[in-house]
């Protein structure tokens, strides 16, 4: 199984992601693992997980993860979920009881985002083709023709950020996406708005476009987008520990953001223009019932699964979800990644398989993904 995965860039456009082989990352990992120096840990996973498979997976992953920083995995195979959790305990790699602590999912976000659309859809209050010039009351300088399965699906033209946080009043490298208000959104669409290439055309990831597309749809709900996510989808799934809003996180659940290099860093907040983009903090628990969710032949789950564009020769996109297809399987996968957080989710529908892993590391993809490709072959029959 050879599965893409998407690498984070740096600060301020971190929910942006390139395309990359595994086997890349796996080389990397080897490399890395064979210029270890003084500083990587040592390890007593083999007393503290059962399974030693796993165990050898996280060795030869997490050697350089950071003092107190965390990993939680939870793992769906066979009708059960398993979780596992890892942490460095003064430079000695140690299991522990994480399940149920609050990590910033990043991109991930944009799945549900997809979902919230899809819902719409079912309910008739929103079509794939209506466009962005329908959800405004002024006039767009360029991109009025945008479709909403084209914000959903990255062909929309937009770049992956807005180009007027210059007008941003309090705008804050560490905490990028937390004050861009309305106005600096009509704004840029009356004033800024420039496409790559014109819409539905070809593939660009967008922070904006699904920032844009989250925030016209809880507008057609009158709610807040936080509102709207926990209607369609946390509410319904006992999704109980699941928020864009961090306010609303218990301080005792909550892990705290880390650089690469163990230094404490900010949360990232989300204005409601941009909280479709990345906004959402949650648990291995809960992602897990959302992962057994997207297993089942349900409307509203089904429609964001399907293709809708090609960003290359391998990898696929429908509402929200990359896809990877080979010889007798199709993943669905997405990675996440803001100031001090890194994620990856993917799952097989078909055989009903799906791994989750969150770290409160930013940047961590060289270590996180290379291990949610082994334990999703490692659960695979």
């Amino acid at each position: 199984m050879n599965i893409p995965f998407e690498q984070k860039n740096k600060v301020g456009t971190r929910l942006s992601n390139n395309v990359k082989s595994v086997f890349v990352l796996l080389l990397i990992s080897i490399i890395l693992a064979g210029c270890s120096d003084d500083d990587s840990s040592s390890s007593a996973l083999q007393d503290d997980i059962p399974n030693q498979a796993y165990v050898k997976i996280l060795e030869n992953n997490l050697s350089d993860l950071p003092n107190d920083a965390q990993v939680a995995i939870a793992l769906i195979y066979d009708g059960k979920t398993e979780y596992i959790g890892v942490t460095n305990q003064q430079n000695v790699l140690r299991g522990t009881d994480n399940a149920d602590k609050v990590f910033e999912i990043g991109s991930i976000t944009k799945v549900f985002t997809g979902i919230c659309l899809s819902e719409l859809v079912a309910s008739n209050e929103a079509t794939l083709s209506e466009t962005l010039q329908e959800q405004f009351d002024y006039t767009l300088s360029q991109g009025g023709d945008i479709t909403l399965q084209q914000l959903a699906n990255h062909s929309s033209g937009l770049p992956r950020l807005p180009t007027n946080v210059d007008e941003v009043q309090g705008f804050d490298l560490r905490d990028p996406y937390a004050v861009y208000s309305s106005e600096n959104l009509q704004s840029y669409l009356q004033n800024h708005i420039s496409l790559s290439a014109p819409s539905g055309t070809q593939y660009e990831y967008s922070n904006l476009g699904m920032g844009i597309l989250g925030y016209t749809l809880a507008q057609k709900r009158n709610s807040t987008f936080e509102e709207m996510l926990q209607s369609v989808v946390f509410e319904p799934l006992d999704m109980n520990s699941t928020t864009t809003n961090l306010e609303a996180v218990e301080i005792s659940q909550l892990v705290e953001p880390m650089d690469l290099n163990g230094n404490i860093v900010s949360h990232w907040n989300f204005a409601e223009t941009m909280s479709g983009a990345g906004s959402i903090k949650s648990t291995v628990t809960d992602m897990a019932k959302f992962i057994q969710k997207n297993f089942e032949d349900d409307v509203v789950y089904n429609l964001p699964q399907i293709e809708t564009i090609n960003s290359n020769d391998n990898l696929k996109v429908g509402l929200g979800w990359n896809i990877f297809e080979g010889d007798g399987y199709a993943i669905h996968l997405h990675d996440g990644g803001t100031g001090g957080f890194s994620s990856i989710l993917m799952l097989d529908k078909g055989k009903k398989i799906g791994v989750v892993v969150l770290s409160n590391v930013a940047d961590y993809a060289r270590a996180i993904d290379p291990i949610c490709n082994d334990l999703i072959l490692e659960i695979t029959d």
